[in-house]
This record gives C-alpha cells, structure tokens and sequence, in this order.
C-alpha cells in the first residue's frame, strides 16, 4: 500500500507542474521557461546520478538518450507552448491521449499488432478527443493541437522504450538515460535560441527569450526542474519495480484528473458538460484497457 500510496504522490506532483507553469507563462517565454527548467534538472540529476555516469562510456547509452532525448524535449516544449494558450484542464487530458497514439503508432513504425484491448483505449480516446473538440466544448484552439502534438511525441516516446531493445542496457539504470534527456531539453532551447539570432537581431531574439524574474518563475522553475522531474523519476525508479504494471497504471491515469481538480479550486476553471464528457473518455481510455489486462490475467 505504501508503494501505491508513493506512486499516487507522484501523479499528483506530476499534475501541480500545470498549474505552476501556467501561472508562470505570463512572465516567462515557453522556450525559455523550458530551456531553463532543464538546464536546472541536468544539473541536479548529475549529482543523484553521479555513480552511474561511468555507464555514459557505452555508445548504446547514448544512441538511446539522444533519441529518448528529443522526443521527451521536443513533447516538452510543445505542451509547455500549448498551455499558454490553453485552460490547465484542457492541456492536463489532452496530455493524457498519449493513449491514443500509443497503440497506432506501434503498429505504423513497429509493425507490431495492438491487442483488442488496446483499441478500445484508441476508440475511448478518439470520442473523447472528438468530444472536447465540438463546438459545445470550445473548439479545437492553438494549444489544445500542440499539446495534441506533443502527446503524439510522447506516444513515440514510450513506443521507442518499449520496442528497440532498450532493456538490453541492462543493469546500468535509468540515471544515465534521464540525464542525457534532460541534458538534450536544454541542448535544443538553446539551439532553438541561437537560430533565432542568427535569424532575427540579438535584442529580438533576447525579447522572444526573456523571462521576467520574480517568486512566481522561480517557484514554478524549482518546482517542474527538481521536483516534479528529478524527485518524482528517483521516486519512482525505487518505487514502481514493486507494484504491478495494471495499479501503476491506474494510479497515473489520475494525474489530469489531479491536474483538473487543481484548475478547478485555485483557477476557478469550469468544464463545460461536453468538455466533461470527453475527459471522462480520455480517463476511461487508459483505465479500461488496463482493467481488461488485468481480468484477461485473472482468468487464465
């Protein structure tokens, strides 16, 4: 119980980084906000992991950081740009259609079939997609399609650890492999940043670029960099191994639904009743897949 209870803390410390950065956004430019995020977690990921740093000697390490690398800072900077122009609800469940792209593009880049159960995770995530997208739900606006994007980033994320043989590192643990990404994040801002110089001037560059120091940022920064990305992975890296795939994922899907009940009582943000129904879907699509599993396993 101890174990689940650990995991559960950290969907919801996972959900506290939308509301902390939307509250951010208005000071800080989402690339910048993002760049220095993970220029922080590098560093404090580089003292947790020091120990296992010796592993980065091994060329496979880094073929797969660079790739986990991109995807995870690319899926990053999408939503984080997303949710500045979106409601914290709206960006936290259309996160959550990873679930929906998961299965599709396993069987367009890895040729590897999805079971039934899996599509119906794909057809519960598209009504609801559908559902928040109707007129009677807002409309499908600017950040609600890069944080659609930036899930699909994140599905090639989780498809890229699931089927290329990464368990093959073995022994060498997940410290290397969050390092190099967090290490990437910030390699990509700052290549992002100086192709905006050598586009535009230096001083429009700087403007796009700039964050307004004040407890706000700050808190946001401390917040996303060390606990929601260094805390939460040690977390769970201890913490996971010991409970069963089927609770792990029952207990993450909750973290939109942390995330909405956040907007809900310190935003004041309100759910339409179609918006309603369509996260309802989105939930239902990485819950029932799961239950399914877990009958499937029960009766065999």
């Amino acid at each position: 119980m101890l174990r689940e209870l650990l995991l559960a803390i950290v969907a919801l410390l996972w959900a506290g980084t939308f509301l902390l950065v939307k509250r951010a956004l208005p000071y800080a430019d989402p690339i910048a906000f993002v760049t220095c995020r993970f220029a922080l977690a590098s560093g404090a990921a580089l003292v947790v992991w020091s120990r296992s740093l010796r592993h980065l000697r091994q060329p496979s390490v880094w073929q797969y950081g660079l790739v986990l690398g991109t995807a995870y800072g690319i899926g990053f900077y999408l939503q984080t740009w997303g949710l500045q122009h979106t409601t914290i609800t709206r960006s936290a469940f259309f996160t959550g259609t990873f679930v929906v792209f998961v299965p599709l593009l396993q069987r367009l880049i890895w040729r590897r079939s999805p079971s039934p159960r899996e599509w119906w995770g794909v057809f519960l995530g598209s009504i609801g997609i559908g559902l928040m997208s109707s007129p009677d739900a807002g409309s499908l606006n600017a950040g609600d399609v890069a944080t659609l994007l930036s899930a699909v980033v994140w599905s090639y994320y989780m498809g890229y650890l699931s089927y290329t043989g990464i368990e093959r590192l073995g022994a060498i643990g997940t410290g290397p492999l969050v390092v190099l990404q967090c290490v990437v994040t910030t390699v990509i801002g700052i290549l992002y940043f100086s192709g905006m110089q050598l586009a535009y001037s230096s001083s429009f560059a700087w403007k796009r670029l700039s964050i307004e120091w004040n407890p706000t940022v700050v808190a946001a920064l401390v917040y996303t960099s060390i606990v929601a990305t260094v805390v939460t992975t040690y977390i769970q890296t201890r913490v996971q191994p010991g409970v069963s795939a089927v609770r792990a994922a029952l207990i993450f899907a909750l973290e939109p639904v942390f995330a909405a009940l956040l907007g809900a009582v310190v935003e004041g943000e309100q759910l339409r009743p179609m918006e309603a129904l369509g996260a309802g879907c989105i939930v239902a699509a990485a819950v029932v897949p799961t239950i399914t599993y877990q009958r499937a396993k029960r009766n065999d």
